[in-house]
């Protein structure tokens, strides 16, 4: 509400005059909404897998895409970093989840710094940058978010399925 009020622009057309168009994305991109048309900002975006690589590829960037600055490097830099002790990752007695915390993108360790979006059923986009990686996984768990145990070992083992990828040197 407060990015409409400032811009007078709804949260999509903002992100596509800002981020969408910039990226190069192929295909629109969109938010569910509300009763009220209003975008659900916390999550429900959707894209193709292509424009979620070419997001994720911004931030493996720093921000930067052929050439451009499009998102501000401190701000990645930011929202991959967790910035309270309940948000750090690892064996963490301030929370109950083992995975880091930034701006809506999860910091699985503190060693890699890899980091991801993770969707509602269990879709990825998994960021790599010492390996140069960006994988995308759309298909859905129909096991997410019935159980705790299974939100738990669905993470973890896509989680160790990105990181067995290796790119051929």
């Amino acid at each position: 509400m407060l990015l409409r009020e400032s811009t007078n622009k709804s949260i999509t057309e903002f992100m596509i005059e800002e981020l969408w168009n910039p990226i190069g994305a192929e295909h629109d991109g969109f938010w569910v909404v509300d009763s009220k048309n209003m975008e659900l900002a916390f999550g429900g975006f959707n894209a193709t897998a292509r424009d979620y690589a070419k997001l994720g590829e911004l931030y493996r960037q720093g921000g930067k895409l052929n050439g451009n600055q499009i998102v501000p490097a401190k701000w990645v830099i930011d929202s991959i970093t967790p910035d309270a002790p309940h948000l750090v990752p690892g064996n963490n007695t301030q929370s109950a989840d083992n995975r880091g915390y930034g701006y809506h993108w999860w910091i699985p360790d503190s060693e890699s710094g890899d980091f991801m979006a993770i969707g509602v059923y269990n879709q990825f986009i998994y960021v790599s940058p010492k390996t140069k990686i960006v994988i995308v996984k759309l298909s859905a768990n129909s096991l997410f978010g019935t159980s705790a145990e299974a939100n738990v070992k669905s993470v973890a083992e896509s989680i160790a399925f990105f990181k067995s990828v290796k790119m051929d040197e």
